[in-house]
């Protein structure tokens, strides 16, 4: 009979889980990379986080995947642990509406909401914001099939003096506390821990007081997802995670003082319906609330404490290796931020390689040929690593087109090293010519500087920003200008040689430092293109 009680219990636990999966990537599938958007637009101050971070996790239904976001942001680079504050605080109020929407006790609703999610998911066109909808509401159908698995599988339980005895030591704060936490570092989502909390309840099996402390726990909890996320990332992702961990602790903390000061459940029991589901949403609404109102006010000082728990800087750091990207952060948007800054290294240093390589041109050195080699294996290092994260994670569930964008910086970072590799050229050929004593005429010099100025501004209009770079006319006026100049240069330096001005052997060098140019203005173009 137990064993039935266990199936039932993990039938209706896989539901449930399955149908919250579903609702947060049809509603996060629906919003699209606007998300990111929202979080990087409106982070000016702590309470426009603390609205940000509300509506980004009421939308996508899981504060774990907020933070893990906001891990991956900065580590990007592309936000501070002073802005996420706010927003970690949002997130944690905006969790509680799966609790509430479970509580609404539509249970006789879940197949309807089944079928029609169903018909939306079946026959909406692809990638539409209606079949995405259709996904959202086939997970709450299934998610209430959940609970009502879950809920009639622990009935008999009642009368089970030994489980009954268990529930009883949950009065005891500390083991309330420590099974909350456990519970949601295994499952990693603190909205399942409370569904089935709320199926407890809902039998008369657990009361509002032990759920009290449980809740604390799952907030605890909550925080190992992103803790696991930041593990690889640099300091200032660290510290997101551990600020997240320092406001809920310290907000669980400040929870207790109150509730043995204030009877809570009181409180809570009045304004809820006489629905025990009802009482443990409301429960955990109000803990975050209240966790939110009493440290909002301290929120640089928890980013201060976060500092000083995660000391020094990323200075120490390989140059071969990805500073911005961490696979750890499963977050489609947010592991997108970390491409795009690797990316952005990537072009700083292909320019910076091929301002390098020319100077080689002009005034060979040994040490400055050493260096361009070097910058040229971290440029195939990026290439191979960003590539392999790409194809590693394109298949998240995202939309069409932050897809697209993936996919257009993954011929992005193979330009990228086809760039590098004929600056390598470039410079092998400086190297060759200081060897071989060759010379060059001045004409032939004046040629050189005028490619490379052309081409270093192509660099400069993608470097600016390489995602909305609007310059894509420029760009191709500048190629077709060096196109044009290469072929016009080659029959000068023909003539040259001709005449006896260049001796042939400095012409063939010369000429293939041409061909170089113009493949570099060529995939350069490329690159403008592909960025927008």
């Amino acid at each position: 009979m137990k064993i039935n009680y266990l199936v039932g219990l993990l039938g209706g636990l896989t539901l449930f889980l399955y149908g919250m999966d579903l609702t947060s990537q049809g509603l996060e599938m629906a919003a699209g990379n606007k998300l990111q958007g929202w979080i990087e637009k409106f982070t000016s101050n702590r309470f426009k986080g603390l609205i940000i971070g509300t509506v980004v996790t009421a939308v996508i239904q899981s504060s774990s995947a907020t933070t893990v976001m906001l891990v991956g942001f900065v580590n990007a680079g592309i936000m501070t642990i002073e802005q996420t504050i706010g927003i970690i605080m949002g997130a944690n109020i905006g969790t509680t509406i799966t609790g509430q929407i479970v509580a609404l006790d539509i249970v006789a609703a879940a197949p309807i909401l089944c079928f029609v999610g169903f018909l939306l998911l079946k026959f909406a066109n692809k990638n539409s914001g209606l079949r995405h909808t259709g996904q959202a509401i086939l997970g709450l159908g299934v998610l209430f099939l959940g609970m009502k698995t879950m809920s009639s599988s622990m009935a008999p339980l009642a009368d089970n003096p030994e489980f009954v005895h268990l529930i009883a030591k949950f009065q005891n704060p500390l083991l309330g506390i420590l099974v909350g936490t456990a519970i949601t570092c295994i499952l990693q989502s603190s909205s399942a821990s409370l569904g089935i909390l709320q199926a407890t309840a809902n039998m008369g099996l657990i009361a509002l007081r032990p759920s009290m402390f449980i809740i604390c726990g799952f907030n605890i909890g909550t925080c190992v997802t992103s803790v696991l996320s930041a593990i690889g990332s640099n300091k200032n992702a660290q510290r997101t995670a551990a600020s997240h961990v320092l406001f809920n602790v310290i907000g669980t903390a400040l929870f207790l003082i109150l509730a043995f000061i204030v009877p809570v459940e009181n409180f809570i029991t009045g304004i809820s319906r006489n629905v025990p589901a009802a009482q443990i949403a409301n429960m955990h609404t109000f803990f975050n609330i209240f966790a939110t109102a009493a440290l909002f006010p301290f929120g640089n000082q928890i980013a201060r404490m976060s500092k000083f728990i995660i000391q020094g800087d990323d200075s120490d750091r390989d140059e071969k290796s990805l500073l911005y990207l961490n696979p750890n952060i499963q977050d489609p948007n947010a592991l997108f931020a970390g491409v795009r800054a690797e990316t952005e290294r990537m072009i700083s240093l292909a320019r910076s390689n091929f301002l390098l390589s020319t100077e080689l041109f002009r005034q060979f050195d040994q040490e400055n040929f050493d260096r361009c080699f070097h910058n040229e294996s971290i440029i195939n290092y990026l290439n191979s690593q960003i590539s392999k994260h790409i194809i590693e994670n394109i298949s998240l569930p995202m939309d069409d087109s932050l897809a697209s964008l993936y996919t257009a910086y993954l011929r992005i970072v193979r330009d990228l090293e086809r760039i590098g590799d004929h600056t390598k050229n470039i410079a092998e050929h400086s190297q060759y010519s200081n060897l071989s004593r060759l010379t060059y005429t001045e004409d032939a010099l004046e040629e050189f500087d005028a490619l490379e100025s052309i081409i270093d501004d192509m660099f400069e209009s993608i470097e600016i920003d390489p995602v909305k770079s609007h310059r894509v006319n420029d760009l191709r006026l500048a190629y077709t200008g060096v196109e044009s100049n290469v072929e016009n240069y080659k029959r000068i330096h023909i003539d040259r040689m001709k005449s006896g001005a260049c001796d042939p052997e400095s012409g063939i060098i010369f000429e293939k430092c041409l061909v170089a140019f113009e493949r570099i203005a060529a995939y350069t173009y490329n690159v403008g293109k592909l960025s927008l």
